[in-house]
């Protein structure tokens, strides 16, 4: 039996005080009372050829991946409605549970997906599997485990017995599939993204008993990702990041609900290390372009920091602190939650990015409110009904106190109530208070690892104790507690530098656990809510190098206002001799900005003159960026995809094309109708030839053709061994006028050609003068 008196005291426990996660909840909660249930339910009733009540929404909601935003939607209604109160977000999610409890009876079938069945029949004959596709349909095991999820939180958090029985007869669909499959195929099918099913299946086996489903959370689990992690191997380079982090989340609680199966705690753990110590950015989000690049590596780019994997990463981080409860992985959590998932949301709109951008002047791009129904757009209605659910832990007389966020906390299983009053991280002080109750208790007050004095915690009252810590952990204070009781806690912050791991010079700055971002103004800041996700304006404002030998950062950062938490970089220090302003990176919103400075280096001044004329670009990574951009090509199979690295161990992703006459593939990219535009293509140059699975040999010999206009022709014959190189090819002004995009393809010569490696495709408004 599950020990009630233990875990996490979430949103209906916990009532956020007046500070930043308030506001941002309160805009979250906004948001989501703006859009309509019927839109996102319209796919589920199209999938069964019923009438919907209301049109569907656009987006990806218009595409095989539809009906994934309807289950983010009802986990986000769930838990905010735990977090609020608001009883309009329960009426909501009680009629989006009982429409998909109609669907069921009036299709006498359990399944309630939002895309047709005939996905999950070639599912269940593992057929047409792709990495991200099962034949014509996108990731369909993936939407459909939102849904999953959605029921599964509308049952546990509101107490909603329809949803249940409604997921009860879904998973049983499932089950019965699954059934004739032999393990083989269950792998093969599992090749294609599938989100957490695994997870989904556990939790219900914990729910109900029901030992089938114990069995499907053991089938639905990879074992080619699980194997490795589980012998503690790092197999991940190049992988698709989002998509394995769920398949540990479900290991994880399988364990939970099968504590035999050790090994899937022994993966957890060392996915857990892994992704945190040697895959993470200063702000703890994890990925470039959606994949994994080598161990120790963090390169720079507009699609790092995918917010989906973070939101999973602190979920995943939730079930290691209930098996352990180390510091660290608070640590990593309050990085994760203010510096990263605190700023996904637009403060104006509530719209949500996708991308945390490290491209040193970016911007962050926020999706449209009606279209961009992006996996990040989903993960983020959820996060602001969970600010909650990490500050408290119960061990049953133990209080852990994780984050110092301005809370209350009905502690009902000692009844005891607290007050965590605190401006931090705008302060240092922090004020726990014993509102209601007595009982004895052990209150453990996490002691952070950015501290560099001690922490301290006075226990107010007559005898008044005074307790410090400086080594990271937790400070225990056991006593008998009475309404009054008071402690002050003290956590001095202090500015620090922190070093990127793949290059000394490349820095970033902290004030506490805070991440500090250059202000670089708004002005010439492009329309930044963007339809497609692909539509990634490379624009920057300039960013001045740092020129300074002496360490002691607080030497050349001065405060301005400590209560703000503003800050100067100071002129003296700036290649440019201007000062620029820094504030915490969670309050950058709508204009230029940086991260990541150079420090006594010039930085990667290639990739800024390329951003500088770019119009669109597309990397061949297998998923969203080449599905925005209309991939087409006449060779279908896995092996024409794949990543590698290049001799200073940067990720490169690749799309190639053979095996048939005149093999090809293209993209759709934008151009500038009123001026004379060129395509900059980026080749893998260690190749020369490519040889198939038969033994057959390839040259790589293929044209290049925009609206099938030959613009180049293209040979690779080990041009720049272990490098990517770049050739430029103008496109004929005729070719662009009057037109906002063109059909770029890449088309092998004859059938012993080869079309590729290409490593990414750009649209620029000139030639630039580092291309061949």
């Amino acid at each position: 039996m599950i020990d009630t008196r233990k875990g996490f005291l979430g949103p209906s426990q916990v009532n956020l005080l007046k500070g930043p996660f308030q506001t941002s909840q309160h805009i979250g909660e906004r948001y989501l009372l703006s859009l309509e249930i019927d839109r996102f339910l319209a796919p589920c009733y199209e999938a069964h050829g019923l009438t919907p009540r209301k049109e569907r929404y656009a987006g990806w909601e218009a595409r095989s991946i539809s009906g994934h935003s309807l289950g983010h939607y009802m986990s986000a209604l769930a838990v905010t409605y735990q977090a609020t109160g608001n009883s309009t977000l329960k009426q909501t999610l009680d009629y989006a549970v009982n429409e998909l409890a109609a669907i069921q009876q009036t299709t006498g079938s359990g399944y309630v997906g939002g895309l047709s069945e005939e996905a999950f029949r070639m599912a269940f004959r593992a057929e047409n599997i792709g990495g991200f596709n099962i034949g014509e349909y996108w990731v369909p095991w993936y939407s459909v485990h939102k849904i999953y999820r959605g029921l599964i939180d509308a049952y546990q958090k509101t107490g909603n017995e329809q949803a249940l029985e409604v997921v009860a007869l879904f998973a049983d669909w499932a089950v019965t599939g699954l059934s004739a499959m032999t393990e083989e195929q269950i792998q093969t099918m599992l090749m294609s993204e599938h989100g957490g099913m695994n997870e989904v299946f556990a939790q219900l086996y914990g729910i109900t008993g029901n030992s089938a489903y114990l069995r499907a959370a053991r089938q639905f689990t990879h074992q080619l990702i699980l194997e490795p992690l589980e012998q503690e191997r790092d197999e991940l380079q190049g992988r698709h990041a989002n998509t394995q982090i769920p398949k540990v989340i479900g290991a994880a609680e399988i364990y939970n609900q099968d504590p035999a199966q050790t090994s899937y705690r022994t993966a957890a753990q060392f996915f857990w290390d892994t992704t945190v110590k040697h895959r993470s950015y200063v702000f703890g989000a994890t990925s470039i372009s959606e994949h994994y690049e080598a161990k120790g590596m963090e390169s720079l780019g507009i699609k790092t920091g995918e917010s989906c994997c973070t939101h999973n990463m602190m979920h995943l981080t939730k079930q290691l602190f209930a098996w352990n409860r180390d510091s660290a992985y608070m640590d990593y959590y309050e990085n994760a939650v203010y510096n990263h998932i605190l700023g996904t949301q637009d403060p104006d709109t509530g719209n949500k990015t996708y991308f945390a951008s490290t491209l040193q002047g970016h911007y962050k791009i926020y999706g449209t409110h009606d279209t961009a129904w992006w996996c990040c757009t989903g993960s983020g209605m959820e996060n602001p009904g969970k600010y909650a659910e990490a500050i408290y832990y119960e061990d049953e007389q133990d209080l852990y106190v994780n984050l110092y966020i301005a809370s209350e906390l009905e502690w009902a299983s000692q009844g005891l109530n607290l007050k965590l009053e605190t401006d931090f991280p705008y302060s240092e002080k922090a004020t726990l208070t014993i509102t209601e109750g007595s009982a004895s208790a052990c209150l453990r007050l996490r002691v952070p690892s950015w501290l560099q004095e001690p922490m301290t915690a006075i226990v107010g009252g007559d005898s008044a104790q005074s307790y410090t810590r400086l080594e990271p952990g937790y400070l225990s204070i056991d006593r008998t507690w009475s309404a009054g009781d008071t402690i002050t806690i003290m956590l001095p912050m202090a500015l620090r530098k922190y070093t990127a791991r793949d290059d000394a010079h490349k820095v970033a700055f902290q004030y506490g656990p805070i991440v500090l971002a250059g202000a670089l103004g708004s002005e010439g800041l492009p329309e930044d809510t963007i339809i497609d996700e692909t539509a990634l304006n490379p624009k920057t404002a300039p960013v001045p190098v740092i020129q300074t030998e002496e360490e002691d950062v607080s030497k050349w950062i001065k405060v301005v206002d400590k209560e703000k938490l503003t800050f100067e970089l100071s002129e003296e220090v700036t290649s440019t001799g201007e000062a620029v302003k820094l504030i915490p990176f969670y309050e950058v919103h709508h204009e230029f900005y940086t991260v990541y400075w150079a420090l006594n280096d010039e930085g990667d001044a290639l990739e800024k003159a390329l951003n500088d004329i770019t119009i669109d670009s597309v990397q061949p990574d297998g998923q969203q960026d080449e599905i925005g951009h209309q991939l087409e090509s006449n060779c279908r199979e896995e092996q024409y995809n794949g990543s590698g690295t290049d001799g200073r161990n940067r990720l490169y992703m690749w799309r190639e094309a053979y095996g048939v006459n005149e093999a090809a593939f293209g993209y759709c990219l934008a151009v500038d109708s009123g001026a004379m535009n060129y395509l900059c293509v980026a080749y893998w140059g260690g190749d020369y030839l490519h040889f198939d699975r038969e033994g057959i040999r390839y040259e790589r010999q293929f044209s290049i053709l925009v609206e099938d206009v030959v613009v180049g022709e293209q040979r690779i014959h080990m041009n720049k061994i272990g490098e990517v190189f770049r050739v430029s090819y103008e496109i004929p002004e005729e070719v662009t006028r009057d037109k906002e995009s063109v059909k770029v393809t890449f088309q092998a010569v004859g059938d012993k050609g080869c079309a590729g490696k290409v490593t990414e495709v750009r649209t620029t408004r000139s030639r630039p003068d580092f291309c061949v």
